[in-house]
């Protein structure tokens, strides 16, 4: 009878415990299948780290290292306009560094954009490994970096381009800028799945908890600039428009035709520069009015442990000449 008791015991907790270990499991499958499909750096530049390989002029570029809460360094360019009109963060791609979309640059000193170019953790020269929640920290840290370096008479965007422009869409959350300038971004990640993956039901793994870009969309304050392609074959175009139309804020939509993911600057980078200008000279001034959430406090012990944690293994990491 005690015998029976005990077996049925163990079968009322077996049942949970499988339960629970098969649904960790999906869980820890679905961030690592994330991971793997959204973060795809390389430490490598496309040619050098020579700025004025990309065309940017000599003497505009300065390079910046930034410390992260947590302990990380970034590197950045903060590239300046000779007439500048405003100033901004760019949050690059998923893939590369800051070399991948270094050919940009010029365009925006045109515009009269200067712009601080920086890696995530984990791409290109800056240290760590790329994560959810790591990326946007960075796009924060970038943010608060710029504040302390811009002009402040200036009009001050933030610029995501692809990926990126989920990032962005999460850093302003946190950080104020006067305006967004969304490039060839994506909704969500599980519009975004659907598009890769038609035949198979992979947007259940992508999961709609980070990076929904709609979803901040909706609550922005400041004036939005959509630069999309009409052959996008990433992030369709439909997701610029659902983008556009879930917007209140004072919004534009500039679509580039025959324009695809990454080639809008290629083909058509005079009509863009003018685009640009057109926006940030008609920013309203001295308006902003922008509701930034708070950095929860158990983030801000995490990031003090980690900082101090990483400053010990680098005291600790031996020394090459």
């Amino acid at each position: 009878m005690r015998r029976r008791k005990r077996n049925l015991a163990a079968d009322a907790f077996a049942v949970p415990l499988l339960v629970g270990g098969a649904l960790l499991g999906a869980e820890i499958g679905r961030r690592l299948f994330r991971r793997a499909q959204l973060f795809c750096p390389t430490r490598e530049p496309i040619k050098s780290w020579d700025p004025a390989d990309y065309g940017i002029p000599k003497g505009s570029v300065e390079e910046h290292w930034i410390e992260t809460p947590d302990g990380e360094f970034l590197h950045a360019w903060y590239c300046r306009a000779e007439k500048a009109i405003a100033s901004g963060v760019f949050c690059h791609g998923n893939t590369g560094n800051l070399t991948t979309s270094a050919d940009v640059i010029p365009h925006l000193l045109n515009a009269g954009f200067s712009v601080l170019f920086f890696d995530y953790r984990g791409f290109g020269k800056s240290s760590g490994r790329a994560s959810f929640s790591g990326v946007v920290a960075d796009g924060i840290t970038a943010a608060r970096f710029h504040d302390r370096i811009r002009p402040k008479h200036l009009p001050s965007l933030l610029y995501g381009f692809s990926l990126g422009g989920a990032v962005a869409a999460q850093v302003i959350r946190r950080h104020p800028f006067d305006a967004l300038i969304l490039q060839s971004t994506f909704t969500n990640l599980p519009d975004l799945s659907r598009v890769f993956w038609r035949r198979f039901p992979m947007h259940v793994f992508a999961g709609n908890d980070v990076f929904n870009t709609i979803d901040v969309i909706r609550r922005l304050q400041v004036p939005l600039l959509i630069l999309h392609g009409t052959e996008d074959e990433t992030c369709p175009r439909w997701m610029a428009h659902n983008i556009y139309d879930a917007c209140a804020a004072p919004k534009r939509l500039h679509t580039v035709e025959g324009g695809m993911h990454k080639d809008l600057f290629i083909r058509d980078p005079d009509t863009l520069i003018w685009v640009l200008s057109q926006f940030i000279a008609e920013l309203p001034h001295g308006t902003r009015t922008v509701s930034v959430e708070e950095t929860p406090p158990i983030e801000e012990w995490m990031n003090s442990a980690l900082r101090t944690m990483r400053k010990v293994l680098r005291k600790r990491a031996p020394q090459h000449a």
